[in-house]
């Protein structure tokens, strides 16, 4: 980055724009490619900072030597939410973004983001839309290993240039409309990925920062606070490329628990919503609801503690029968698997 010339002729760093951080753990296979994506933003002067995360590939020499000049900081396993509080820390630009090792942005986003925040002056954060993508060699094994991810993908793209691949083919119109999501909104579900949206650092900071304890959705837990703080607006511009892959921390047979964990804590703990209100149920979403069949098909559902602790989230998120009926019949299921799979054909049949 130049620096900015001052009156006496001496020069000074200018603080950049947007800061974009990009948190790497043994991400070689795509770091390239996403910093790419970085470098072809239509809006100059972006500070680039990479935060290794105790990677034992050559991710962190990739990055050093890509065009872009990010600069690369190390620390040993700590996990994402570690490295992304400590890029937000070290962001010295007016606004920051944050870019997952394996996502992408459409050369606007960036653009797109400060055009709309600039023209909402009171407004300090804004999230743009995604699509999802995946590798078409991919796709089958995608589906054997969990079918809800399988299918998950909206774009099938090669493993080789897939971001001109995607450029190319994608429409990223959008259009004007804003939808608002506040805590209420929030706390029925994640409304989209951390690699969407664009916000100033003291309002993420307010809100505590990416939470270390809550394995694969700290940004959830981020976002949740932000919604106290103010209204997230959300763009309806597609402008963010989610990649799909057999290393996704995010797959829904994993994210069950921990997220039905999370919900309760955070409508039971009194903070964000008084107890009685918390209790009465009602404040779910269609993420819940699929989580909680995700736990029912599962294999471990055979184990009667397992079914326990399902059971008990289930009477806490929604009252007053913790949906029982469905539980039996996920049970039955489980300890008589042949019986399902008839009633599944004989379903079918019909």
């Amino acid at each position: 980055m130049a620096p900015a010339a001052r009156a006496d002729g001496s020069t000074a760093d200018r603080a950049p724009r947007v800061s974009v951080v990009v948190p790497l753990y043994n991400g070689a296979r795509w770091i390239e490619e996403t910093l790419t994506s970085i470098a072809d933003q239509t809006v100059p002067d972006l500070e680039v900072i990479v935060v290794d995360d105790g990677s034992d590939d050559d991710g962190r020499e990739r990055a050093r030597a890509h065009a872009v000049s990010p600069r690369v900081l190390e620390q040993s396993h700590l996990g994402v939410a570690v490295a992304r509080n400590r890029g937000l820390a070290e962001a010295r630009g007016e606004f920051v973004a944050f870019l997952d090792q394996d996502d992408l942005w459409h050369p606007t986003h960036v653009e797109r983001a400060l055009a709309w925040l600039d023209d909402h002056p009171g407004e300090r954060i804004v999230f743009l839309r995604e699509r999802t993508f995946a590798a078409a060699d991919e796709q089958e094994r995608l589906t054997r290993l969990d079918a809800g991810v399988g299918g998950w993908a909206g774009l099938l793209v090669g493993s080789d240039d897939t971001l001109a691949e995607l450029v190319a083919a994608h429409d990223a119109t959008g259009s004007d409309r804003v939808e608002r999501h506040d805590l209420e909104s929030l706390l029925r579900g994640p409304v989209s990925t951390t690699t969407s949206f664009v916000a100033a650092p003291d309002l993420l900071r307010l809100a505590g920062g990416f939470a270390p304890h809550a394995l694969a959705m700290d940004d959830y837990w981020l976002l949740v606070n932000v919604s106290r703080l103010q209204p997230i607006p959300h763009l309806d511009q597609p402008t963010v490329f989610y990649r799909v892959h057999l290393g996704a921390t995010s797959r829904t047979t994993k994210l069950g628990l921990p997220f039905l964990s999370s919900a309760v804590a955070l409508r039971l703990g009194g903070g964000l919503v008084d107890i009685p209100t918390g209790l009465a149920g009602g404040l779910d979403g269609s993420l819940h609801r699929h989580l909680l069949r995700e736990l029912f098909g599962s294999p471990e559902f055979r184990d009667r503690r397992f079914r326990g602790a399902v059971g008990h989230l289930a009477a806490l998120l929604w009252p007053p029968d913790g949906r029982r009926r469905e539980r039996r019949r996920a049970g039955l299921a489980a300890r008589f698997p042949r019986l399902r799979d008839t009633v599944r054909s004989l379903r079918r049949a019909h």
